[in-house]
């Protein structure tokens, strides 16, 4: 029973993978045969189903097992380096209680894990960006829900550990969606543009600082009001 489900899995995993590698060029998971899908993983045609309902069931598969990889690993960096900055003191400046030195700090390591993550499994993004504009409405629904629970993450531990200053709610909602779906489609940028990987990081960083914190220094303002 157990090397049944061994094999399950390991069937499973290759058929994700052999998706990814045909789709990385310029292809989207509908066009895929199951056939050639099959015989890229190295089984038997007739082994898909046994693991796959369809190739939208498949995509929901990459689409998670991307999510689950990323999406832990980035809050704990993100709680990490919070405690860091704060136990080291106010990094400053201080504006209207916010330190965005400290700010600064969890934000640069947060989006290089991103990008460094993004540069590791380039087949999951290239096919994910895809994806989110194509043919399926359910892959599509279910990127925009990864954006979204990536989104939700950010705004709690913003709240949590008091990055922000008085800022929370639906602003801090908002601002992290928009967060999220530009760091999601700045990845073929990124893949792209090896050259440029540096600078793109950093003004994503700027881009981060400047939408919270402007945000959260228009709150405090309009508090004092």
């Amino acid at each position: 029973m157990v090397r049944l489900q061994q094999e399950r899995a390991a069937g499973k995993q290759q058929l994700m993978q052999a998706a990814l590698r045909l789709v990385a060029g310029s292809r989207s998971l509908g066009s895929l045969g199951l056939r050639e899908l099959a015989r890229e993983a190295g089984l038997n045609p007739n082994t898909f189903y046994r693991h796959f309902d369809s190739l939208d069931a498949l995509g929901l598969a990459l689409i998670q097992d991307l999510s689950e990889q990323l999406r832990q690993p980035l809050r704990e960096l993100r709680r990490e380096a919070a405690q860091r900055a704060q136990a080291n003191g106010p990094i400053g400046p201080m504006v209207l209680g916010v330190d965005l030195g400290r700010s600064r700090l969890v934000c640069r390591e947060t989006v290089r894990l991103y990008f460094r993550f993004v540069e590791q499994n380039p087949s999951g993004f290239i096919v994910g960006v895809r994806e989110l504009h194509g043919a399926s409405p359910v892959l599509r629904a279910a990127l925009r829900e990864v954006m979204e629970a990536f989104a939700r993450d950010m705004a709690e531990d913003m709240l949590e550990l008091g990055l922000l200053g008085g800022l929370e709610g639906e602003t801090l909602l908002r601002l992290s969606s928009l967060v999220s779906r530009h760091l999601f489609q700045s990845s073929l940028d990124y893949l792209e543009q090896v050259d440029r990987r540096a600078s793109l990081s950093a003004e994503a960083e700027e881009m981060i600082i400047d939408l919270f914190i402007g945000a959260s220094l228009l709150d405090g303002l309009q508090r004092r009001a």
